[in-house]
């Protein structure tokens, strides 16, 4: 019984928090699609092993995100990120990045939108470690903020900063490894809105 009260507690606190923004008015809401290329400036790979670390390097990419504006000021997003790889002699990594979220933005002012947002998800990191093939999903954490410069009511560039966290696999178990990177990523692209 215990259970089956934290169950129902549990489904009423998601529909009293999702529920809000959902009332919105139809015409209110909207769904947006971006494509952008990014910059993540200063990622290491620090396994503990010295023949295997990859050094500070930024990796460039790109992606799409998809976000549902529920309200004028909210939207619940999600993004996916893929980056190019970063190596060494011996060792070389793929990211993919996957995060969620929610976003508050403010009212247009002529072509300018700003917004803040913040979510969580995956990064799954796709290694070839002398030869051999090995793959890891770590959690990942983002904040960060933007812009948008509409041109007309559908069609706008948007500029984004965002701060991310992401686990890093333990290929060494050595005590001086490290178990989290963390980065800006700097992202340009392009926001259609329908």
């Amino acid at each position: 019984m215990k259970c089956l009260l934290s169950a129902a507690l549990g489904v009423l606190l998601v529909a009293v928090f999702w529920g809000g923004p959902v009332t919105a008015r139809a015409q209110e809401q909207s769904t947006e699609i971006q494509g952008f290329y990014q910059t993540y400036r200063d990622f290491s790979f620090e396994t503990g092993f010295s023949d295997i670390d990859i050094p500070a390097t930024s990796l460039n990419g790109g992606g799409f995100t998809i976000a549902q504006n529920l309200a004028p000021w909210f939207a619940l997003w999600t993004q996916l990120s893929f980056y190019g790889s970063a190596e060494t002699t011996n060792h070389r990594v793929r990211i993919i990045n996957n995060l969620q979220g929610l976003r508050w933005q403010t009212r247009r002012y002529g072509p300018l939108q700003l917004y803040a947002k913040g979510g969580a998800g995956f990064s799954h990191y796709s290694m070839d470690i002398a030869g051999s093939g090995y793959g890891e999903y770590k959690l990942s954490v983002a904040y960060g903020g933007g812009a948008f410069l509409w041109a007309n009511e559908h069609f706008g560039l948007v500029l984004d900063a965002t701060h991310t966290t992401s686990g890093m696999p333990n290929l060494t178990d050595a005590d001086d490894r490290d178990k989290w990177d963390s980065g800006l990523t700097l992202a340009t692209g392009l926001a259609i809105r329908f």
